[in-house]
């Protein structure tokens, strides 16, 4: 025993003073603990007073390894009185490579210890990661000694063959152990310089393997040679690291999202840039692991679903030129980012052609159904149109091309070829012959307005024959050129307002190009929205109208305010013209003065037809003098009194009902024949009242086919919204996607009912399906028809309904798996979708402006025919959620953005607060499953939303959920391992993980 009054001595002093005795005394391993717990204070580690190095210095001191001091070694950590990481640590100092018995010892000691490294307080874990570095390094120079005796003996001796062995052996423990791959992961960060030479002694190795001729030892029979091993370890990544995967193995065969997602974007953002389409379709990628060929190929299937879906209707010139004009726009716009973003998958740049785009193809020939279907109903060879148009974008060659159209040619052999001179109907055909037409309507608007008016008018009128107009529209749209047609009308009308003095045939072309400028700047206003055409800050007398008087959805418009910005003096020259014989032949009032004062007009009119001053007769007359002068006044007029309708009771809408339905009666043939093209321009005008009689009418459309023709969203119905939506919904189910009257259809009950009735609905419809298939189909169509409003809908679904599921005893049996796997999954494509989202302009109404609206309403009238919902179906934040821009690269992933930051944040502490218990149930696996989805499907781009996890969290779920599902990469991808704080959390996860592991074994044993 050591006597108590040698205090003047230190204890490593005492240590190695006990270690001879020991060793003279030979004492055995329990005598060992024994003793040396005299001399360490309780509760203090040994690596305080270096013990480990103590006892190391002594077992190495002669030519073999004293195997006494090697046995009092492990005693010491498996009393806890050493650490692991010193112990290490200290072994990989040691350098005499020719001691070949003593590495041989050290070796065989690392072998019977290796599997049972790990920590056992904080102090620890910053260590471990470095002496695990150091440690691989240890090993490789052994490993590299031996290669180079090799290579001067070429042989090696029986002791040296053992010792390579032995470091064989350790290299493959380390390697096949998932906790200390991922500590030397974490190394990798904790010390790059160490890791570095790591790296670099990795290539020295490989090289001198290949010049000394030495053929590297096969690992227990596995063909796995030490080199293996190796560079494994040298060339450790995340994928190193394996994890438990909820999504499913491989990709998905058949993908039920991307049709829905592109119905949504052509409906309600039809104006959306190039740019803004790839984003989505590289998240999409991203998020169902497509290849590039899957991708192309899923958007042009989902393209030609959606045109059979149309066919026939008002938007199905669009939706062709998006499929034949815009995609390969879009898949350009993708080849060219995917090849900056990943230059090592494009080693040949000198292709003239994209591999994809064939594979892409040839998966497309596959689905000979909807290829069949589309060539028949589109009167053409859809493959070869769309073919032509990858050519022109340099995404397909000549030979390729060639290629896959004969693959078709056998099929399609009764369908005409791809002429644009034939007399064929097809829309595709159409389309295609819009292009030249908006080049030179473009060029005409550009032009000296003062030289090209009568041709300018004739171009004009002669668009507006037939579907001309929307052809023009939908190439001008997909092609980005719809604000500059836009700009180019603006300036037309400003050009043609009246100039006092001008007579005969300039007078009449300057009016019908002020009536037909007008009309076609209203109609696209009223179907792509006055944000997304028109420009801020000009002052116009169009843009001016617009933003004062012209009735839009979701866009509240006082009537009265627009009565109040006429001027009194010109309503009432009006009124005289009007009651004149001559009409407003004889005012002087010019055409953009009318059309600004139609308002007080209108006002005053109707006062008297309520008082009884004015007959109907009167009336009658008195709206067809205002007609038969401009097209463009019957339009002001509808405008006026669709907002004057929104304010009154419903017993008072009948005559406003009846002076619109005036402006549509048919006009007399001698009328005619007075004006120039008044045919054309009657034509469009029916189209735009009707529209507006459709949207702020407040009666139900009886009709789904004239709804449809109008392009509208009435939000006024019958029947019940737990039936409007449960008839969408069947109609999805038995499609397999979704149509556009049901996505018109969603779309009013997500602004009727608010975000959380749409999602809550949505989710039930998951939960109502039987086999994991259905569960995963229905769960890609609410993704997408989520994208309605993706940042509400996210919102929505993360602060109240999963925390409702959670919370809510009487819905244990829906949080079970595999619901709550796909419940899970669906979280998360939410959550990268939102934060991916890009900002463009949107037609959708927000939420304060509901709000505002129906408060304004509901104060100014009663509406008995209007639906009234309660408080129980509707949402109940009333924040005007906008999309944030995320447009940085995936490697660079944006930091989050309210409200989705500050729900996350709320849904993590809510984790937090019910891991209360130690007992595993199903709502908290499903907590684990959404946190492993995110970082199995999220990867890099989720780091920002898991830097709010709180502290604690994953040891609180580890302790419960101590199962194979827990693995040490999940636990490493929850990290930031660039920052210290990262890998402080990392290593002490990791630590628990290792040792309830361990304690798991040692019970089973």
């Amino acid at each position: 025993m050591i006597m108590d009054n040698q205090k003047s001595t230190s204890k490593t002093t005492l240590l190695k003073l006990m270690l001879l005795r020991a060793w003279k005394e030979r004492w055995t391993d329990c005598q060992w603990g024994i003793n040396v717990k005299a001399v360490l204070t309780r509760g203090v580690s040994g690596d305080v007073y270096n013990l480990a190095d103590c006892i190391l210095q002594q077992a190495v001191v002669g030519s073999g390894a004293n195997t006494l001091f090697l046995s009092y070694l492990k005693h010491s950590l498996c009393a806890h009185l050493i650490s692991h990481a010193a112990v290490l640590k200290r072994i990989s100092k040691y350098d005499h490579f020719e001691m070949h018995h003593c590495l041989i010892a050290l070796l065989e000691f690392l072998e019977s210890i290796i599997g049972g490294v790990t920590c056992r307080g904080k102090q620890e874990e910053g260590l471990l990661t470095k002496a695990m570095l150091s440690l691989v390094y240890w090993l490789m120079q052994i490993y590299e000694h031996a290669i180079e005796t090799f290579s001067e003996n070429r042989s090696l001796t029986t002791e040296q063959q053992e010792v390579v062995e032995k470091t064989a052996n350790v290299l493959e423990k380390i390697v096949q152990s998932q906790f200390l791959l991922g500590v030397v992961f974490v190394g990798k960060f904790e010390d790059p310089e160490l890791f570095g030479m790591l790296a670099k002694k990795c290539l020295e190795i490989e090289n001198l393997t290949v010049k000394s001729g030495f053929v590297p030892p096969v690992v227990s029979q596995k063909n796995v040679t030490v080199n293996d091993y190796i560079r494994k370890v040298a060339s450790i990544e995340t994928e190193t690291l394996e994890i438990k995967e909820f999504d499913g193995k491989g990709v998905e065969p058949i993908t039920y999202c991307m049709q829905p997602l592109i119905a949504i974007d052509i409906l309600f953002n039809p104006n959306c840039d190039t740019q803004m389409y790839v984003l989505e379709f590289l998240s999409i990628q991203a998020l169902k692991g497509f290849p590039l060929s899957r991708l192309y190929c899923e958007i042009i299937r989902a393209c030609l679903t959606c045109l059979n879906n149309v066919s026939g209707t008002s938007r199905e010139s669009y939706i062709c030129a998006f499929t034949f004009i815009k995609v390969p726009q879009i898949m350009r716009q993708i080849h060219l980012q995917t090849r900056v973003l990943t230059p090592n998958d494009f080693e040949d740049a000198k292709l003239d052609y994209s591999p994809d785009v064939v594979e892409a193809f040839e998966l497309l020939l596959q689905d000979s159904a909807i290829l069949d279907f589309m060539d028949a109903k589109c009167a053409c060879n859809t493959v070869e149109y769309l073919l032509n148009e990858m050519l022109k974008h340099h995404l397909i060659n000549e030979k390729y091309s060639k290629l896959i159209a004969a693959k078709r040619d056998g099929i399609t052999s009764s369908l005409q070829k791809l002429d644009l001179n034939t007399n064929q109907h097809s829309i595709v055909k159409f389309v295609l012959r819009a292009e030249p037409p908006l080049v030179g309507i473009l060029k005409t608007l550009s032009s000296d307005y003062n030289k090209v008016q009568e041709a300018l008018l004739g171009m004009l009128c002669q668009v507006l024959s037939g579907n001309s107009f929307e052809l023009i529209l939908s190439v001008a749209t997909v092609e980005g050129k719809l604000k500059t047609f836009v700009a180019g009308l603006i300036k037309c009308n400003e050009n043609s307002k009246q100039v006092p003095g001008e007579m005969g045939k300039p007078a009449m072309t300057r009016a019908a190009l002020f009536d037909v400028s007008f009309l076609m700047l209203v109609f696209i206003v009223q179907n792509y929205g006055s944000e997304g055409v028109l420009t801020d800050g000009t002052d116009s007398f169009f843009e001016k109208w617009v933003r004062e008087c012209m009735v839009e959805k979701h866009k509240s418009k006082s009537p009265m305010n627009m009565v109040k910005l006429c001027d009194q003096n010109k309503v009432d020259e009006l009124i005289v013209s009007l009651n004149s014989p001559d009409g407003l032949k004889a005012t002087s009032l010019k055409w953009q003065e009318i059309c600004a004062n139609i308002p007080g007009l209108l006002y005053q009119v109707l006062l008297a037809w309520e008082n009884e001053t004015l007959s109907t007769g009167e009336i009658k007359k008195f709206l067809d003098s205002l007609k038969s002068r401009f097209c463009c006044f019957s339009i002001c007029a509808t405008s006026w009194l669709c907002a004057y309708m929104q304010i009154i009771r419903q017993d008072e809408l009948l005559k406003p009902m009846n002076m619109i339905q005036q402006f549509v009666t048919n006009i007399s043939s001698e009328e005619m024949m007075q004006q120039e093209y008044l045919k054309e321009r009657l034509g469009l005008t029916v189209q735009i009242i009707r529209k507006m009689q459709i949207d702020f009418q407040r009666l139900p459309v009886a009709s789904p086919k004239m709804r449809n023709q109008l392009q509208s969203q009435s939000l006024v119905s019958q029947a019940p919204l737990e039936e409007q939506f449960e008839e969408v919904w069947k109609g999805v189910l038995e499609k397999g996607w979704l149509p556009i009257e049901a996505t018109l259809a969603l779309e009013n009950l997500l602004q009727s009912c608010g975000p959380f009735w749409l999602v809550d609905k949505l989710v039930q419809q998951i939960f109502h399906c039987k086999y994991i298939r259905e569960m995963n189909k229905t769960m890609d169509i609410v993704f997408a028809i989520m994208h309605l409003d993706i940042e509400r809908c996210t919102i929505a679904l993360l602060s109240q309904l999963v925390p409702m599921m959670l919370l809510n005893k009487l819905q244990i049996s829906e949080i079970v798996d595999p619901f709550s796997r796909v419940l899970a999954k669906l979280c998360v494509y939410c959550i990268v979708a939102t934060m991916e989202a890009p900002a463009v302009p949107t037609k959708k109404r927000s939420r304060a402006a509901i709000t505002a609206e129906g408060d304004e309403l509901d104060t100014l009238c009663s509406t008995p025919k209007m639906r009234k919902i309660g408080s129980e179906s509707c949402d109940s934040s009333s924040s005007d959620f906008m999309l944030e821009q995320v447009l940085a690269a995936r490697d660079n992933p944006a930091p989050l953005k309210e409200p989705l930051q500050g729900c996350l944040q709320t849904l993590f502490r809510t984790f937090s607060q019910y891991i209360v218990s130690d007992e595993l149930s199903p709502k908290i696996f499903f907590m684990f499953q959404l946190l492993s989805l995110l970082v199995e499907v999220g990867k890099d781009r989720i780091k920002p939303v898991l830097k709010l996890i709180p502290n604690g969290l994953i040891q609180n779920m580890m302790k419960i959920n101590a199962t194979d599902d827990m693995t040490v990469g999940f636990i490493l991808r929850l990290y930031d391992l660039n920052t210290a704080s990262g890998r402080q959390f990392a290593m002490s996860d990791l630590c628990l993980f290792r040792n309830i592991q361990m304690r798991k074994d040692s019970i089973k044993l």
